[in-house]
């Protein structure tokens, strides 16, 4: 597999990424639990899937400006990704406190499974962010 390509698909990853971090991200929220979407996260998740797609689209192209667009692109997704991510880990830190370091949540076999699947989701986030980095480095296209 050639470098151009590698980078290709790890856009692709980092696609499909995007997307699982989405549904952890909407399932968390909606957890009896927690309850407390923050519709901007969604938003800028969305932001970045948008900006994976220009990405991938221009990747191929030998026009300077598509270049340009695409390289922006995919430093802009990989900045969406890491906000999202971060405002996520905000928005459950102090539960973390309450769930697992304090006697309010003790048998509550609810916030026991919603502080999980925050845990989870948080490091699928990280996840994301480690191969959105490292695939912005990689080419993706034909070099000038």
């Amino acid at each position: 597999m050639t470098n151009k390509k590698s980078g290709f698909f790890a856009y692709v990853l980092v696609a499909i990424l995007t997307v699982v971090c989405l549904c952890l991200y909407v399932a968390n929220v909606n957890a009896p639990y927690y309850e407390d979407m923050n519709i901007n996260v969604v938003y800028t998740l969305v932001a970045a899937l948008v900006t994976l797609v220009v990405a991938i689209a221009l990747s191929g192209c030998d026009k300077t400006a598509s270049k340009v667009i695409c390289d922006v692109a995919r430093v802009a997704a990989s900045a969406l990704i890491i906000y999202a991510g971060v405002t996520f880990i905000g928005m459950r830190l102090e539960s973390f406190g309450y769930i697992y370091g304090s006697n309010l949540e003790m048998g509550n076999a609810e916030a026991f499974a919603a502080g999980n699947q925050a845990i989870w989701t948080i490091i699928i986030f990280v996840v994301n962010w480690i191969v959105s980095l490292v695939a912005a480095f990689l080419p993706t296209g034909k070099k000038a």
